[in-house]
């Protein structure tokens, strides 16, 4: 069933990234899990973050990577990890699907707060599961008829669309036990993507529906520049 997160209307990115700041110092403490996702649009919070050295965590993680490490590189160059380092908590980077499905099985079960922070693409995806490949969205649901297992939580893309075609993601059976998302969205480009979004239809055709699910909009938060 479709429904409407909390949906943060904002003047511009600026504004939205202070936004998203601001929720996160008062929703992070030291028994947060906090996972990042790649992508231009966070970069700048994770910069912001980095220099105000005020955010807490028990522990950081990634949402989606690249094979070529593009978004572990992107997250690095903030400073947003050197600044958890000198407070010995622990990043842990997205190396391989196998190995990074049982380290978040271990994080998610003990860590009493979850948030991760979301983009949407201008294609609707989220994370790195991608839109309009509905084999890959049963499997992220973990349904029966799927290729994949139903207990994964992170699993692997060969033919992702666009530049980058092979991805790490987290899929939705991990990303449901998260306690809060942070979505952020800015662009005209995403405009449609928004509209798509609230939209009835297959979560394979516009992953970013399952923030519309009753279950995930109530524990969402959307942050955008853009009219819904």
């Amino acid at each position: 069933m479709e429904t409407f997160p909390q949906v943060i209307k904002v003047r511009d990115q600026q504004e939205g990234l202070n936004c998203a700041r601001d929720i996160l110092y008062k929703k992070s403490d030291n028994q947060t899990l906090l996972l990042l996702s790649g992508g231009s649009t966070p970069k700048d919070l994770y910069e912001t973050l980095a220099k105000e050295k005020i955010l807490k965590a028990k522990a950081l993680g990634m949402v989606d990577e690249r094979i070529d490490r593009s978004n572990y590189k992107m997250i690095k160059s903030t400073g947003l990890l050197d600044y958890f380092e000198n407070l010995r908590i622990n990043f842990y980077p997205m190396i391989s699907f196998n190995a990074y499905d049982k380290k978040i099985r271990d994080l998610i079960k003990s860590s009493k707060n979850k948030i991760a922070i979301m983009g949407i693409g201008e294609d609707g995806h989220t994370a790195g599961l991608p839109a309009g490949i509905p084999h890959f969205a049963k499997a992220s649901r973990g349904e029966q008829n799927s290729k994949f297992k139903i207990q994964n939580y992170v699993t692997d893309i060969g033919n992702f669309p666009g530049e980058f075609k092979k991805r790490i993601t987290l899929t939705f059976r991990a990303l449901s036990e998260m306690d809060l998302f942070i979505v952020m969205v800015f662009g005209g480009g995403k405009e449609e993507a928004l509209r798509a979004m609230f939209k009835k239809g297959p979560i394979e055709e516009i992953p970013a529906r399952f923030y519309a699910r009753k279950d995930i909009a109530k524990k969402t938060i959307l942050i955008t520049d853009q009219k819904i």
